[in-house]
């Protein structure tokens, strides 16, 4: 995991270091700027495979070629052999090494050779491009202004340039309290910032912005009862999950943790990890109470696979002296929509509490959304169709966002149908611009990578290319096809039962603490001060007022720079937050939440 941070068209020194320091988070073992031409780079990096002596930017003053990287290509070493035996000269021992040769040999395309997470940015001659992998696990923002093109990992080392401005997009704000994320891949919260898409390349010449899609996720489809045999298909499954968690573990030489829940996809890559490298593995799980189902079912795995298990209590109080830093990182806003704040919140907490320990550590992040998870947006009526349309309702007529509902959930619908497009919906924007937005800034905020295994491009693509009904058959049943693979490993560790529990997720790891945040929120923001928030319209509780002043105070009103003598409480008692808006001009009122 990297930094990586530039200005094309500008040669900066000062702007470029201030945009490094900002992110420096994500790399805290190296920390580089550079001139190359008129350009201005920065990368920082966290050493897992590179080291030391593999630090970027690295530059080719010869064929005026420079490139950043952010990510992990786990096919490198089959690229190395392959680029050297053709003879092309790799500079670099780590895995990046391998992409200026395979970019020269194979121009855009490259990209369609890696596998792995990446954010990528090449300057060749008078073009830059800028690449993101399939699913958006790593994140890369730009703003174009005349012939210069400022770009980055974060908002915030773009938000130190100063001609970058920071104002809201409120289009983006209805997608965020409807669907409970940005829905549009390309939008952020900020009006000016673009992000590159998912399995997108960006080029810019000086005067042309050009995309192309070189990978788009395959929509998913009914079987209708063909010839594709079950048993076989469960049989490959288990063995690509085998060598893929081989792999991980064999990419970079240092020691694993694992996010361990207790639940069908946690439990099967701790068996996984402890059955590869045949000795204890250390899992970490997070809690507010003993009562907690998650930490019951966490402590259990542990117990029968002989982990090295690490069990993190969370008070309330924990929970808001991180909120700041939390929001500060996320760079967004939880919207309490579908998806809540404490999952994303409890991931930032436990991330923490692990990289004290690691520099890497495994997350399930993808499995749900590949195989189908999430038992409660199945069920139907109040799935997640229902749920959004009760949202969407509130809106305008004429309200974009309410014509996107229309046309992914059109009413009444057929359940078959609906449960295609939540597979379609949950594994593009939902997955990048919620869950691995959430795992890449709670990891990258104390310097350590997270990695999803299932999100690996062998156990992705033949994931997408099952049935529906090898997945979720009918609504009571979810991840058919993994807990199938899973149960021989269940119950050679007496853990059956795993494969038929029910999930709850991160959230529910804060339950218990729930009433008790609730109610300190209130006592700092009254009814009648949320009924008179200048953005009142988007915000439906207290706990959404104060994510968004929170996210209004550090992105927009600080630009992104951190006040370490913050505290919520004199945020409130001080009227900090009405001042922040006096300069504002609040927005026209068109929609509100009763």
């Amino acid at each position: 995991m990297c930094g990586i941070c530039g200005i094309y068209n500008e040669a900066n020194a000062d702007v470029v270091t201030a945009m490094l320091e900002s992110i420096r988070h994500r790399g805290p073992d190296s920390f580089a700027t550079v001139l190359f031409g008129n350009h201005s780079l920065g990368q920082c990096g966290l050493h897992i495979v590179s080291s030391e002596n593999d630090i970027l930017p690295l530059t080719d003053s010869h064929d005026k070629i420079a490139l950043l990287f952010n990510g992990e290509i786990y096919n490198h070493q089959e690229l190395r052999d392959e680029l050297t035996k053709e003879g092309y000269v790799l500079r670099s021992s780590a895995d990046s090494g391998v992409i200026i040769p395979l970019y020269k040999k194979y121009k855009q395309r490259f990209v369609n050779r890696l596998k792995g997470m990446f954010a990528i940015v090449i300057i060749d001659q008078d073009e830059i491009l800028l690449a993101r992998d399939k699913f958006g696990i790593k994140p890369l923002y730009y703003f174009q202004e005349g012939e210069k093109l400022v770009f980055g990992s974060e908002m915030k080392a773009l938000l130190q340039h100063p001609t970058v401005p920071a104002e809201l997009d409120t289009d983006a704000l209805e997608e965020l309290t409807v669907f409970g994320y940005i829905f549009s891949e390309e939008r952020t919260p900020l009006k000016a910032i673009r992000q590159v898409p998912p399995g997108t390349i960006i080029t810019f010449d000086g005067q042309n912005i050009s995309k192309q899609k070189y990978y788009t996720i395959p929509q998913s489809y009914y079987l209708n009862n063909g010839n594709v045999d079950y048993q076989e298909s469960v049989d490959q499954l288990t063995d690509i999950l085998f060598e893929t968690f081989t792999l991980f573990h064999k990419h970079g030489n240092h020691d694993k943790g694992l996010y361990l829940s207790g639940g069908v996809d946690s439990t099967l890559m701790a068996i996984l990890s402890q059955e590869i490298l045949r000795k204890p593995i250390k899992t970490y799980t997070l809690y507010d109470s003993k009562k907690a189902t998650d930490f019951n079912y966490a402590r259990k795995v542990s117990r029968a696979i002989g982990s090295e298990h690490h069990e993190l209590l969370v008070t309330a109080s924990d929970y808001l002296n991180e909120l700041p830093n939390f929001i500060y990182h996320y760079e967004n806003v939880v919207a309490g929509g579908v998806f809540d704040v404490q999952g994303a919140l409890a991931f930032q907490i436990l991330s923490k509490h692990i990289s004290e320990h690691h520099k890497v550590a495994f997350t399930g992040e993808g499995a749900d959304e590949l195989f189908g998870g999430y038992y409660w947006i199945y069920t139907h009526p109040l799935g997640f169709s229902d749920r959004i349309r009760q949202r969407a309702s509130r809106l305008p007529i004429y309200s974009k966002v309410r014509t996107i509902v229309d046309e992914l959930f059109p009413y009444p619908e057929n359940e078959k149908a609906y449960r295609r497009n939540l597979f379609d919906i949950l594994v593009r924007s939902g997955l990048s611009n919620y869950h691995l937005w959430s795992v890449d800034r709670s990891c990258s905020s104390f310097g350590f990578e997270a990695r999803p295994p299932y999100l690996y491009d062998d156990v992705a693509e033949f994931a997408l290319s099952l049935p529906i009904e090898f997945k979720v058959p009918n609504k009571k049943t979810t991840k058919r096809i993994i807990k199938d693979a899973a149960l021989p490993f269940l119950k050679k560790y007496n853990l059956s039962d795993i494969a038929s529990r029910k999930k709850y997720g991160m959230p529910a790891a804060l339950d218990h603490i729930g009433p008790q945040i609730k109610k300190i929120v209130a006592n700092l923001i009254s009814d009648d001060a949320a009924a008179t928030h200048p953005y009142s319209q988007y915000l439906a509780s207290p706990m959404d007022v104060l994510m968004f002043d929170l996210f209004y105070y550090f992105i927009i009103h600080k630009r992104c720079r951190f006040d370490h003598t913050f505290s919520i409480q004199a945020f409130y008692k001080d009227q900090i937050n009405e001042s922040m808006y006096n300069q504002q001009i609040p927005p026209n009122p068109r929609w509100c939440f009763s």
